[in-house]
């Protein structure tokens, strides 16, 4: 893949971002994807159905939920389990943090699951096929510059939450599905080429910085910086 620059941009009318792509739409996310906050909690009932629960250390230590994550066991509902369990595609994120800047952290659900629901403490986002797709928007929802309107949303003193207007109505860049399977395909690569230097360099993955001034940090970084500009269209990949 090659990286190039878009011809035209036009304003993106929004205080996050100044200009996009001129054929790039600007929507909110309720109207390309469905968000639910889970109720469904840690607790086992005799009258509930057994579910296994992805939870918010899951999500928040896990940029893809895999079948072979140790998911907790519990029981749900009827209801609970038509609402809330995961497909491929799906993306969660966090909605409570103990501070403000670190919330909003999204996983992605990239294979199919066994009876895994979305537990408590996270929000559950379906993308509406036809406008967005999961591994496109998971890598959006990574983006500083998208992540940075949820921080400041999120409201509390000394623990934080992030309302569901906010989410619903969180401001998201929509290329044509062509161009965001690229963008998705291009990250994926990306991140898989960080990951293996950190891994050579002494460490697990792109995420495990000890120190920012580190080389594992430096990568870190320079990760998020080309998430950043992919999907905001500061760079074309093609």
């Amino acid at each position: 893949m090659s990286i190039q620059a878009y011809q035209k941009y036009k304003p993106a009318g929004t205080q996050w971002i100044d200009s996009v792509p001129s054929h790039w739409r600007v929507e909110k996310l309720k109207f390309v994807a469905a968000n639910n906050s889970s109720n469904v909690d840690k607790h086992s009932y005799e009258d509930e159905i057994p579910v296994r629960l992805c939870n918010y250390t899951d999500v928040y230590y896990n940029d893809f939920i895999k079948d072979d994550l140790e998911f907790m066991e519990a029981t749900a509902t009827k209801q609970e389990i038509d609402r809330f369990s995961l497909l491929p595609g799906d993306i969660l994120i966090t909605k409570d943090s103990e501070s403000w800047d670190d919330i909003a952290i999204p996983a992605l659900v990239s294979e199919p699951l066994k009876n895994v629901l979305c537990g408590y403490h996270l929000s559950h986002i379906r993308p509406n096929d036809e406008h967005i797709i999961g591994r496109y928007l998971f890598w959006l929802l990574s983006s500083e510059t998208i992540n940075r309107q949820f921080q400041v949303s999120a409201n509390g003193v000394t623990r934080f939450g992030l309302p569901k207007y906010y989410i619903d109505n969180a401001i998201l860049l929509v290329p044509p599905l062509d161009e965001q399977v690229a963008i998705a395909d291009f990250l994926d690569e990306k991140t898989r080429e960080f990951d293996a230097t950190v891994t050579r360099i002494g460490g697990t993955k792109a995420g495990d910085v000890a120190s920012d001034d580190s080389w594992i940090g430096l990568i870190r970084k320079y990760r998020s910086a080309l998430v950043t500009a992919a999907t905001t269209g500061q760079i074309k990949v093609a």
